[in-house]
C-alpha cells in the first residue's frame, strides 16, 4: 500500500484500541479523520508508518471540500502502518523532524473498490 504512495481506503483501515482511546481523549469526530486522510500531506514516519498531516496549507488549498471542518481537521495527523493499522491520531503543530515528506503522493481518499 505504501510503496506506490496511494492513500488507504478508509474503510480498509484498522483502528486500534491506542488510536481509538485517542481520538476520544482529543475528541477528533470521523469527519476530520477522513479530511486528514483525504487532503493531508504524506510523510514517512518510520517504523513503515505513514503520517498524514492537515498542516495550514494543506487546509487552505483545501479549505472549499473541508465544508467548515478546517478548524477542527487543522494540524491534525493520523500515523498508519503498513498493513492499514491507525496506529495513533494526535495534534501537532508542524510535521515532526524526523518525518520526510512524500512527494508526488496521490491527492484525495482513495474510494473503496477503486
Amino acid at each position: 500500500m505504501h510503496g506506490d504512495h496511494h492513500r488507504p481506503c478508509f474503510s480498509d483501515l484498522r483502528w486500534t484500541n491506542h488510536a481509538r482511546a485517542r481520538i476520544r481523549q482529543r475528541g477528533v469526530c470521523v469527519r476530520v479523520l477522513e479530511a486528514v486522510l483525504a487532503f493531508g500531506d504524506v510523510y514517512r514516519a518510520g517504523d513503515d508508518c505513514r503520517a498524514y498531516y492537515l498542516g495550514r496549507r494543506a487546509a487552505r488549498r483545501h479549505a472549499r471540500r473541508l465544508r467548515g471542518q478546517t478548524e477542527h481537521a487543522r494540524n491534525v495527523a493520523i500515523i498508519v502502518s503498513n498493513d492499514l493499522a491507525v496506529i495513533s491520531v494526535q495534534h501537532v503543530r508542524r510535521p515532526k523532524r524526523r518525518w520526510r515528506r512524500l512527494r508526488g503522493a496521490a491527492s484525495g481518499l482513495r474510494r473503496h473498490g477503486s
